[in-house]
């Protein structure tokens, strides 16, 4: 073998043994962003004028909102306060019943409102106030600029991979406490469930029939 090609061996085996070096290296510090919640107090504070005999158009709107955001991203109880020793308790306390009944017809269950009160003897006509748990979903602190990648030999990851996707699930998703844990199972389809066991118990099919334009064939064409 020639000197030149001996050399030429050399480099080849040399430039092989370095790419397989840098498919096997796990890359270092794979801690990737990632987007999180926190909780905190969503509160409305709702008027109530004590010559008001039920609910006002604003005070209505203003329920509607707020049963609205419960729904979407309240947690825990929707706790109603009521102005304790302010001059206007007696009306706070019937506008509270009113607000119950009108949360309730938005499709709000009864076991999801509870009460409270608070100290409004120095406050004079003191607002209802309206509190619940929500989350706020926060993004990664991302950098503005990438590292030059070029000569990066130890294989370490930038600190920009995966921060548009963290940044993005942050401003697109509906509750962020999905963000923290997993929401619980709905409830089973009981009707659906007995007519399955009532099948089986009578030795019949329990799945369900198909039609005659239901098929698993993706064409019939050349057939």
């Amino acid at each position: 073998m020639s000197k030149l090609s001996a050399k030429c061996l050399l480099a080849a085996l040399l430039g092989s043994m370095t790419l397989a070096a840098c498919s096997t290296t796990p890359p270092v510090g794979l801690d990737l962003p990632q987007a999180t919640a926190v909780a905190e107090t969503f509160r409305a504070d709702m008027p109530v004028d004590p010559r008001d005999n039920g609910l006002t158009w604003a005070q209505q709107d203003m329920l509607r909102a707020i049963a609205t955001e419960y729904k979407v991203r309240g947690h825990g109880p929707l706790v109603i306060s009521y102005p304790q020793g302010g001059d206007n308790e007696d009306a706070a306390i019937g506008a509270i019943a009113a607000a119950r009944t009108y949360l309730y017809e938005q499709g709000l269950d009864w076991r999801q409102i509870t009460g409270g009160a608070y100290d409004a003897r120095s406050q004079g006509n003191a607002a209802v106030i309206f509190s619940f748990t929500r989350y706020r979903a926060v993004a990664p602190d991302c950098p503005q600029g990438w590292e030059d990648q070029r000569f990066d030999f130890d294989n370490h990851h930038s600190a920009r991979f995966g921060c548009s996707l963290a940044t993005n699930l942050a401003a697109m998703i509906s509750d962020p406490r999905d963000l923290v844990a997993p929401r619980n199972m709905g409830p089973s389809d009981a009707g659906r469930r007995q007519t399955v066991l009532d099948h089986y118990r009578a030795g019949e099919s329990t799945t369900s029939e198909r039609s005659d334009h239901e098929s698993g064939a993706v064409s019939t064409v050349g057939n």
